[in-house]
């Protein structure tokens, strides 16, 4: 588990565990036997030049293609998800650096694209693009509105109840000049993929998913290559205030949404605990805003 980016232990109960979170954040749930576990955790255990990345059908998937994702996504070359699959988008953003840096042109990447690549990074970007879309920056701020936070609310208790809880955060937001946005509504349940694309068409500085769940969890993005330092910084700081233990994950929600991402799963979105909960996190904002 440790060589696809989970930790490892010798532990049967602590090793389930981690296996569980690798098939969650790849969404591999449905998988039934030890076959294509094997297939997937190989796969996911690749490192950028174990082998030769070309075009084929089915796709190439794996861990590499994410770690190339990450560096062409540095480079200004890869502005799509980053999902470890090698599609056309991925082949079209190995051609496009190809043909900038006079090499053969042909999308596929070998040993020598890979040393190019590397070669022309930026000393000391460690960032990549999709990462730095999960950087607060105080070029968010405009005029007199401030900056923008988008949330998604489980739908609990009646609809009346509900309504309180979106009034209480769009209270909150408008006390300190926030934009409130909701990815959610009122009676109504949302798919991951419209939440997604939701939060990626308004690109607010900061995504709150609240999850109803038995579990006190807070989740940030943690990739194989990289992770959101600011979600990080945020979670474990609001981890100490609410007492709750703070993970990165690289689920669907958190990799794909390009904003600081982080998902709240317990019941902090009730009516008598959003407040504080929200007061809290504004003030680190502005903290870092300030800093």
């Amino acid at each position: 588990m440790a060589y696809v980016g989970y930790s490892s232990s010798e532990d049967f109960d602590e090793l389930k565990s981690s296996l569980v979170l690798f098939l969650e954040d790849r969404n591999l749930q449905n998988i039934t036997t030890k076959e294509a576990l094997w297939v997937e955790l190989v796969n996911y255990g690749y490192k950028l030049g174990d082998r030769i990345l070309t075009k084929t059908n089915p796709e190439l998937w794996g861990s590499d293609i994410e770690e190339l994702q990450e560096l062409l996504s540095r480079l200004g070359f890869y502005s799509e998800p980053i999902n470890g699959i090698f599609s056309k988008d991925v082949v079209s953003s190995v051609i496009k650096f190809q043909e900038n840096r006079g090499l053969d042109v042909d999308g596929t990447v070998g040993l020598n694209t890979i040393k190019e690549i590397k070669r022309s990074l930026r000393p000391g970007l460690n960032t990549s693009l999709n990462e730095a879309l999960k950087t607060i920056s105080p070029s968010f701020l405009t005029g007199s509105l401030g900056y923008s936070v988008s949330f998604v609310v489980p739908n609990s208790g009646s609809y009346k109840d509900q309504l309180k809880v979106y009034e209480e955060i769009k209270s909150v937001c408008i006390k300190k000049n926030i934009i409130a946005s909701f990815a959610s509504e009122v009676g109504e349940d949302l798919d991951e993929k419209n939440i997604i694309n939701y939060v990626n068409n308004k690109q607010p500085v900061l995504f709150l998913c609240f999850k109803r769940s038995e579990e006190n969890l807070i989740e940030y993005f943690k990739g194989t290559f990289s992770e959101s330092e600011v979600g990080k910084e945020l979670s474990e700081e609001l981890g100490k205030k609410l007492g709750v233990k703070v993970v990165g994950r690289a689920s669907d929600l958190l990799k794909n949404t390009k904003s600081v991402s982080i998902t709240i799963n317990g019941n902090f979105y009730q009516i008598e605990k959003i407040s504080e909960l929200l007061n809290f996190l504004f003030k680190l904002l502005n903290k870092r805003f300030q800093n």
